[in-house]
């Protein structure tokens, strides 16, 4: 029985909404982040966003 529901569920990826762009993705192409599932795009303009706010508070004045 368990070897049926694993079959079944390689035959039916799970399909989700990134929370950003409202892009319907399957398994494999969204990345869960921070609590919420987001497409590779999406999810790479989180990182660089991220990135460059970390940029700025290291490089402070004073």
């Amino acid at each position: 029985m368990d070897r049926e529901a694993r079959k079944t569920d390689k035959q039916n990826p799970k399909q989700a909404i990134c929370a950003s762009c409202g892009k319907e993705v399957v398994e494999g192409e969204y990345i869960e982040y921070q609590g919420r599932i987001l497409c590779a795009d999406c999810y790479l303009a989180e990182l660089e966003e991220n990135v460059d706010i970390g940029a700025q508070d290291s490089c402070g004045a004073g």
